[in-house]
């Protein structure tokens, strides 16, 4: 039981952690390839409660796509979405809504099979915010 609990408690101190880690400062600084990620999103909003994305993701040569992230810094909860494939491929295509509180850049991050994280940023004004209550 005691081991229960401290798998518990580590789990919600690195997602606290990771959290700390979705800032505009820190996914600036990681200097992540853009390479093989394309993302349409419109440069302006006036209704941010359902804002179109579409991306698509090429892994590079011999690499393999697992996982990504659609993190929107300035966000009350900033990783809007953790989508993590069920079998890793090398291209992967998504259309989908995001929600947003006010002007920022929204980042798409690719996680390969080996680890190496790939991230583009799009930066979006918004003229008319939606998460007046934090959610």
């Amino acid at each position: 039981m005691k081991q229960l609990a401290a798998i518990s408690a580590s789990l919600s101190v690195a997602s606290f952690a990771q959290a700390q880690d979705l800032t505009q400062a820190h996914l600036k600084s990681r200097g992540l390839s853009e390479q093989g990620i394309t993302v349409d999103l419109p440069p302006l909003s006036d209704n941010s409660n359902a804002i179109p994305m579409q991306l698509a993701l090429q892994a590079p040569q011999g690499r393999r796509i697992q996982s990504l992230d659609i993190v929107a810094p300035e966000n009350p909860n900033p990783l809007v979405l953790r989508l993590k494939l069920q079998q890793a491929q090398a291209r992967y295509r998504l259309n989908t809504r995001i929600r947003l509180a006010m002007t920022q850049e929204v980042w798409v991050i690719a996680t390969l099979d080996n680890g190496q994280q790939l991230g583009k940023a799009s930066p979006i004004i918004v003229t008319a915010t939606a998460c007046f209550d934090e959610t």
